[in-house]
């Protein structure tokens, strides 16, 4: 009877000993999925933000190209267009109801956003002709490029003003060149 006790203490401490070690073996790999789902999440949250600041570049340049097609479109309009209705001549008034500051930049607006799209038609369409193989090789020397102006120790910034691109796109570049090697 003895010996059957001891048999089982040893049974039940050996039990005890490999479930305390697949514990542990679960507590591991538990960590490693919950520290490789805080690494995408953080990748995610990076992609997310140089995406928004080069979406905010993107919106400034807009601007500032609308402020420059309204300043080209003031510039364009005759002093005639200008004084319009307050001429005061009896036969220029019109039954159409008076324009309201609201309803003339709204119009200017308009006119304004479609003389742009036109212009980024007509940009496009060059694009678009011209693109070719030699684009094609040209993106891959400007990879190249870069890559070599970052291994000479140049910064984002320098990069950028070097070969007259965008920050974020060289840094969209080397984001997605270190994510593939």
């Amino acid at each position: 009877m003895n010996q059957t006790v001891i048999f089982f203490l040893i049974l039940s401490f050996l039990f005890n000993v490999l479930s305390i070690f697949a514990i542990i073996l679960l507590y591991l790999r538990q960590n490693r999925f919950a520290r490789a789902e805080q690494n995408v999440n953080k990748m995610v949250k990076e992609i997310e933000d140089i995406f928004s600041v080069y979406l905010m570049e993107l919106k400034e340049e807009n601007d500032a190209f609308i402020k420059k097609m309204k300043a080209g479109r003031m510039k364009e309009a005759s002093p005639a267009e200008k004084a319009g209705p307050e001429t005061g001549q009896p036969g220029s008034e019109t039954k159409q109801p008076p324009e309201t500051e609201e309803t003339a930049e709204l119009k200017s607006d308009a006119l304004i956003q479609v003389s742009a799209n036109r212009a980024y038609r007509n940009a496009a369409r060059q694009i678009s002709g011209e693109q070719s193989d030699g684009q094609l090789q040209e993106e891959k020397s400007l990879l190249q490029k870069v890559n070599d102006l970052q291994q000479n120790g140049y910064t984002v910034d320098e990069i950028a003003q070097k070969l007259n691109k965008g920050r974020t796109e060289i840094e969209l570049l080397l984001k997605f060149q270190t994510g593939r090697g």
